[in-house]
């Protein structure tokens, strides 16, 4: 055992002598003392010095802990936790103990022996939580022991008491809580009693500071001394006065222990000499209750003085009124008196008080007046001595004005507690009298202050005293003239706006007659008299209006109508009439078309139209109507042209024709005189007004209108009219007017709604007529619906297809009249027809327009119409022949019974037909008897053309399967069809291009074909197919069908529209990648001569292809667009090629040629294609994209250096142009909504995909990859693989174009390229770096994070590192570049940086051919290659040629580009250095 320990102890000693970064790798054990103990307790061994107990924060636990039973060792750690040092690991220890107890592991007993122990500690813990965790223990302690707690109540329950009082809300509750939950109703009060005195102790040692609990705890770190102090004394302070107020002054236990506090003079002193406000309010506070509390107050000799200080305190804490409050507890004492006098001591005080204006009047409002009194009272003045009151009433007025910083309230509270001296005076009878001629001026005063301040609650305070005074009746009538006369002189002297609430608030009861002169001089007086003078007149009682009119002089108040709003016409119009009606003669009113006028009209009222409304002409009249129509309020309008017609006055109405209360009241006119007149128009209009209203009628509305309903009632296909306004757009109004039909028809009797309901709603005859109106659409239906199975006769002649714009337009009318039909409650089977016809529609225009968004409206509708629609056998026996019912009710496709039919066959099994089978079926069907016309064009038999389409259906669900068909015959047979099909529609469009237009049947088939090349297409790329069967579609099929589809695109019209064969086309072009070889040149209709391309050695069919591709970019049609710039596309490696193949022919680098060299242009076409206006937005980015091919196609277009950069200078103005229009004209909508919105837009949409993935999954596919799908997102798409492109290829011209960019749009432009872009095109240039390979001495690194490329150069044993650190911005910004190390000298090097440099920031150079460049010169460098003696350079930065040019006379090499240069600056052709003659 010996060993053992020396063992231990020597590890111990090797963990002190290892390294911190040994020990921190934990390579050591911890050497503190409590490891040591463990080490030995595992040894069987003590050792004294290294216990436990060393940690003096756990010895006050362990002392507390001995007595009690014993715990287990879970439950020992946690309390030892309640005494750590930290307040979080005490607040842990509690969360614990409360778990342990919860899933009562353990003794709970044991647990609440040793807790008990530490509440003292813990409830006065400086942490607020955990003393609030604390209490909710306790309560889980008492809930889960119940009489078993009663052990330990002595030591927690005085505890608990002393938390109710807690400065945190939180713990007093959890206090209370306690004792409302542990304990039964009846015992709450025996446990008050019982340990409350031992609370009383223990607050009343706290506060003098003779309780252990008093000091700091050696292990709470939460709060400092002082901190502790302030808060347990508070604490403590407010356990007895919470007492007192709980329990009353029934019980006095608390006397006893809180004296102690008090006879503790040297405390008390202290206290009071103290800064803590606070403790003093509540050391006052808690004197105040003592039965003795007078002798108390005095025996304190710091105590008076205190209070007689703070009655004028200005702050906003408590002193000032607890001041107070032992102010008026001492007045009435004599021992107070004795020892202070009251007439040279108190009542001076007082009146300083009352003369000092400031925020200590918030108090004085509630204690001032019984101080006075009190003290008036102990002063013991003869009774006819009113000198103190006088001076205390003129002290109010003393110091005036109010400081400005002085708070509203404190000045409020001044008002009111005038007020209150005021009536508490004159209230004595005895007095009132006599002192009235002091208080009047003072009262005139304080009514003049009032106005100054601008409030309602300053005046309304003097205007309550003002009514009670006449109210009570107290002064002689002549006291009170003289008062109001006072008054209205300060009313006049202040002006109309400072005295507006005086004003309202005298005048607005209206029932004190005394004020009626003051109100009719006001009403009088133009500078005085406003709307609130008017209303309290009109308001007023009919003694106080009677008597008050009578003295009024002026009217001009209420005559000029104009000034007053709606709100306040009425009260206008009702004094008028009481002004008329008290037969005044002097009012005169010109009625004019206001508020006013319109209201005194509608009074109808025989003495108005006689004093005011007979001389008012009828134009008047008829502006009062008109603005009645506008504000839709035909109830006025009827009211108003029935008492004008009774007056002898017929007005125009036409414009209010549309107001259901206006046509009511006609068509009851028309009623009561048995006349008919028009009543027709009448009904007809009421029955639009109803519908057309913005409001919801009334009940009596649909009443009105039901009276007209009847069984022959037309309206005249109103609903369509409705629709096909554009502004009736909202779907909740097209719902809201079948609602209000519903509600209509509803109130119809039943034998005559069926009939009503069949005259309004829309009939089988006019949806017949608008479906035929959409005939060409069923084109779509036709060739992509697997539900078609009839050819509708419309497709079988010739089909106008109308443009988008009016597509739609007739569509969204359309789908309004079918949505509203179908959400009203009496639709039919018809309507279910016509519904179910207008989803296939809507879907149609999506499909056919599908370069943009169907817009909300049409998806709202569609989705709103599909809840609508139901199915049902009579619905399908109603729908007829339709193609768009078909493919919306998606009727199964009986195919087999269709070809039993054509086959005369005989047979029960209806099982579905796979595709191959049902292709096996024609194919059979072809060699029969009853023979299918299979891939022939007979226009005459509809049954062959539905066999060729259904077939050509089922041929694309198979797919590449046909590749694998174990019928030879078939697949032979299949594929054959499909040259010959295009083959024959290819021929039909050559020789009439508008062929598709007069037989649309040719169009779909033909468009189902090419379809079926793609499919078959797609399945030869995905690798599934044999070899075999690829060669075997490369060499015969794919070519073949390629050039059909050339032959086809120079049919193409500028107008065409995007129909099916347009749009697969479109698709077909954008999938091949070069000219196809050997089209032959049809005869087609002569193209628009282009002089610009007669001077090129192009073929006729070459210049033809050409014209007609660029021709098409000026349609208006994008679909048309996109098919001149996929075939545009396919003939720029020609057009490059053809029109600069002087300057891409080969010469001797070693020799020059005097003459100017040839330059590299961009094909001509593209600028002259290059749009003029802004009518076709997307044709500039179009064209950019196609001159950027040469720079992209090196596999296509194959030139060197040199000529690269050539180009680059050739097509800069026309890159800048058209970036414009990428990014300024924002024809993608850049700045409206970047791409990147987008992004995140799809990735919100499918919240359950991490955004981080799938936004940079979005970016990618946005970014990098040429998507040529037609969709919504396609020129979105475009654009920003048009902009990845251009800072790809061209960063220096990026880089320029930014600079040189509006300021409105840079910030654009820079989130677009920098947030997005330049991080994709940073990862594409590292990788082609890290995927190069470099010959020779040089390595090459990259650094994806810091965006940083590391080229080192090793000579020997020397290395030249170059660093290049691609900005986050780049392109935007140039790419920090440095050299270490240089192994040539630093001229030289700084040389080749900065070649390199101005190559990546002027040529439009990629980081890896400058890193090529930047090597070669290394390499020529370490060789000793000459520099050219023109650029002083070995590698030409442009061309990264050699010094090749030999000058014959010196023997100098030159850069052939340097000497072209020389020669063009110096216009002569000798040698820069001897001046030998080159040529």
């Amino acid at each position: 055992m010996r060993l053992r320990s020396e063992e231990i102890l020597g590890n111990i000693a090797l963990g002190r002598k290892m390294s911190k970064q040994q020990r921190r790798k934990g390579n050591a054990k911890n050497a503190s003392s409590a490891s040591a103990h463990g080490y030995l307790s595992q040894g069987g061994e003590t050792f004294v010095g290294l216990t436990p107990e060393m940690n003096i924060f756990e010895v006050a636990s362990n002392n507390r802990l001995h007595y009690a039973s014993e715990i287990d060792d879970e439950t020992r750690i946690v309390m030892k936790k309640l005494t750590k040092k930290d307040c979080q690991t005490r607040e842990k220890g509690l969360k614990e103990l409360m778990n342990l107890v919860t899933t009562e592991k353990g003794s709970i007993e044991s647990s609440y022996e040793h807790f008990c122990g530490l509440v003292p500690q813990l409830s006065t813990d400086g942490s607020p939580s955990v003393r609030l965790l604390t209490m909710k223990m306790i309560s889980l302690f008492l809930i889960k022991l119940k009489k078993s707690a009663s052990k330990g109540l002595k030591k927690i329950i005085p505890m608990v008491l002393f938390a109710k009082s807690d400065v945190t809300n939180g713990v007093a509750a959890a206090a209370n809580a306690v004792i409302r939950d542990g304990f039964d109703a009846d015992k709450k009060q025996q446990v008050m009693q019982l340990f409350a005195p031992i609370t009383f102790d223990i607050a009343a040692s706290i506060v003098q500071g003779k309780h252990d609990l008093a000091a700091p705890i050696e292990y709470d770190a939460s709060e400092d001394k002082e901190a502790r102090k302030s808060r347990l004394e508070t604490q403590s302070l407010h356990v007895f006065l919470s007492y007192t107020k709980e329990m009353g002054s029934e019980s006095n236990i608390w006397e006893e222990h809180a004296k102690k506090i008090f006879e503790n003079s040297d405390y008390i002193r202290k206290a009071f000499a103290g800064k803590r406000e606070t403790l003093k309010v509540q050391l006052l506070n808690l004197c105040y209750k003592f039965q003795n509390n007078v002798d108390i107050l005095l025996s304190i000799p710091s105590i008076i003085p205190y209070i007689q200080k703070n009655l004028d305190v200005q702050t906003i804490t408590p002193e000032c009124a607890t001041a107070w409050e032992g102010m008026i507890v001492l007045l009435s004492n004599e021992k107070f008196q004795s020892a202070v006098s009251l007439h040279k001591g108190i009542f001076p005080r007082f009146l300083n008080v009352i003369r000092k204006k400031g925020n200590h009047w918030r108090v004085l409002k509630h204690y001032l007046l019984p101080a006075i009194v009190t003290l008036l009272k102990e002063m013991k003045n003869p009774d006819d001595d009113l000198k103190p009151l006088k001076s205390i009433m003129e002290s109010f007025v003393d110091n005036l004005p109010w400081d400005t910083d002085i708070s509203l309230n404190a000045i409020h509270c001044w008002f009111n507690t005038f007020s209150d001296f005021v009536r508490w005076i004159l209230s004595n009878d005895r007095i009132n009298v006599e002192i009235w001629e002091t208080l009047s001026p003072l009262i005139i005063k304080i009514t003049g202050q009032s106005m100054m301040f601008g409030t309602a609650e300053a005046t309304e305070s003097v205007s309550e005293l003002l009514h009670w005074i006449i109210e009570r009746k107290i002064l002689a009538e002549t006291h009170l003239q003289k008062l109001f006369e006072s008054i209205e002189s300060k009313i006049t002297e202040v002006g109309k706006e400072k005295s507006r609430h005086l004003r309202d608030s005298l005048t607005a009861p209206g029932k004190n007659v005394e004020l009626s002169v003051l109100h009719a001089n006001l009403f009088s007086s133009p500078e005085l008299a406003d709307f609130n003078i008017i209303k309290n007149l009109a308001q007023s009682e009919k003694d106080y209006f009677d008597s008050t009119i009578s003295k009024i002089t002026n009217f001009s108040a209420i005559e000029k109508t104009e000034q007053f709003d709606l709100a306040q016409a009425s009260d206008v119009v009702q004094l008028i009439s009481l002004i008329l009606d008290s037969n005044s003669e002097n009012l005169k009113i010109s009625v004019k078309n206001d508020y006013v006028g319109r209201r005194l009209l509608l009074k109808a009222d025989s003495k108005i139209w006689e004093n005011l409304l007979k001389q008012v002409s009828v134009p008047v009249f008829q502006e009062m109507i008109n603005y009645w129509h506008e504000k839709r309020n035909g109830k006025a309008i009827a009211e108003a042209v029935s008492f004008l017609r009774e007056k002898g006055i017929e007005l125009d109405t036409n414009q209010a024709a549309e107001n259901v209360d206006f046509l009511i009241s006609l068509l009851q006119k028309l009623k009561s005189s048995d006349s008919n007149g028009d009543e027709k128009s009448i009904v007809s209009k009421l029955f639009a007004a109803i519908f057309e209203s913005d409001e919801e009628p009334k009940p009596e509305h649909y009443q009105g209108m039901k009276e007209y309903l009847t069984a022959d009632f037309n309206a005249d296909h109103f609903f369509e009219k409705l629709f096909a306004n554009s502004e009736e757009n909202d779907i909740e109004r097209i719902l809201e007017i079948a609602s209000r039909f519903d509600k209509l028809i509803g109130l119809c009797e039943d034998k005559t709604r069926s009939k009503i309901v069949e005259n309004l709603l829309l009939s089988k005859g006019n949806s017949d007529i608008m479906i035929e109106r959409l005939s060409f659409l069923e084109l779509e239906v036709l060739t992509f619906s697997q539900y078609a199975t009839v050819i509708p006769a419309l497709l079988t002649r010739h089909v106008d297809h109308l443009d988008e714009q009016e597509t739609k337009k007739h569509v969204t009318e359309f789908s309004r009249i079918a949505l509203f039909n179908l959400s009203s409650r009496y639709h039919t089977a018809t309507h279910q027809v016509f519904g179910w016809q207008m989803i296939s529609v809507i879907s149609c225009v999506e499909q056919r327009y599908c370069l943009s968004n169907l817009n909300e409206e049409l998806k709202n509708m569609r989705e709103e119409i599909r809840k609508r629609v139901t199915r049902s056998d009579e619905v399908q026996n109603s729908s007829g022949i339709s193609g768009f019912f078909a493919d919306g009710y998606e009727l199964p496709n009986k195919e087999k019974k269709f070809l039993r039919s054509q086959m005369s066959e005989e047979s029960q099994n209806e099982t579905p037909l796979s595709p191959i089978q049902f292709m096996e079926k024609v194919f059979k069907g072809t060699e029969s008897e009853n023979e299918f016309q299979i891939f022939q064009f007979d226009t005459s038999n509809n049954t062959n053309w539905l066999i060729n389409l259904i077939y050509a259906k089922r041929f694309i669900q198979c797919g590449g399967d046909i590749f694998s068909a174990e019928n030879l015959e078939l697949r032979d047979f299949s594929l054959c069809g499909i040259v010959t099909v295009l083959d024959n529609s290819t021929d039909i469009l050559t020789n009439s291009p508008h062929a598709f237009d007069e037989d649309p049947r040719l169009e779909a088939l033909t468009a189902l074909y090419m379809e079926l090349y793609m499919v078959l297409t797609e399945s030869i790329k995905s690798g599934n197919q044999t070899k075999e069967t690829v060669e075997e579609w490369e060499e015969f099929y794919a070519p073949t069908i390629k050039n059909y589809f050339i032959r086809m695109f120079r049919t193409v019209r500028k107008d065409q529209q995007p129909t099916p064969f347009v749009r697969i086309l479109l698709k077909a072009l954008l999938s091949i990648l070069t000219f196809p070889a050997d089209v032959p040149n049809d005869n087609v209709t002569a193209r628009e001569f282009v002089p610009e391309l007669s001077v090129f050695k192009y073929t006729p069919f070459e210049e033809s292809c050409i014209s007609q591709a660029f021709g098409l970019f000026q349609s208006g049609i994008e679909h048309v667009q996109l098919i001149g710039y996929a075939v545009s596309k396919l003939l720029m490696p020609i057009m490059f090629n053809t029109e600069n193949h002087k300057a891409l022919e080969e010469s001797d680098e070693t020799e020059v040629k005097v003459s100017n060299r040839p330059k590299l242009a961009l094909p001509v076409m593209l600028s002259k294609a290059y749009p003029v206006d802004h009518n076709h937005p997307h044709v500039g980015p179009l064209l950019l994209d196609l001159a950027l091919i040469p720079l992209e196609s090196s596999d296509i277009i194959n030139f060197r250096q040199e000529q690269r950069v050539a180009y680059c200078d050739a097509i800069d103005p026309f890159f800048k142009n058209a970036l414009n229009a990428l990014m300024l004209d924002q024809p993608f909508e850049f700045q409206q909504m970047p791409i990147t919105c987008r992004i995140r837009k799809l990735s919100e949409q499918n919240i359950e995909i991490n955004y981080n993935i799938l936004a940079k999954s979005k970016e990618r596919e946005y970014y990098l990859q040429s998507d040529y799908t037609a969709s919504p997102v396609f020129f979105d798409k475009f654009a920003s693989r048009l902009l990845f492109k251009s800072i790809t290829l061209l960063p220096a011209a990026v880089r320029y174009f930014h600079k040189g960019m509006p300021k409105s749009y840079v910030s654009v432009f820079y989130e677009v390229v920098t947030k997005y872009a330049s991080r994709l095109l940073v990862e594409n240039e590292l990788a082609k770096v890290s995927d190069a390979k470099f010959e020779g001495e040089m390595k090459v690194r990259t650094v994806p994070v810091t965006g940083q490329i590391i080229a080192e150069y090793i000579v020997e044993e020397t290395k030249m590192k170059l660093t290049i650190e691609l900005t986050p911005d780049y392109p935007l910004s140039v790419p920090n570049m440095t050299i270490d190390k240089a192994i040539v000298k630093n001229d030289k090097a700084k040389k080749w940086l900065m070649q390199l440099n101005a190559y990546l920031f002027h040529q439009n150079g990629a980081i890896l051919e400058g890193i090529e460049m930047w090597k070669r010169n290394v390499d020529k460098g370490v060789e000793g290659v000459e520099d050219c003696t023109i650029c002083m350079m070995t590698v030409h930065q442009q061309t990264h040629q050699l010094p090749k040019v030999r000058c014959k006379q010196c023997k100098n090499k030159f850069h052939s580009n340097c000497l072209y240069k020389w020669f063009e600056s110096s216009n002569q052709s000798s040698c820069p250095l001897c001046r030998n003659n080159f040529t």
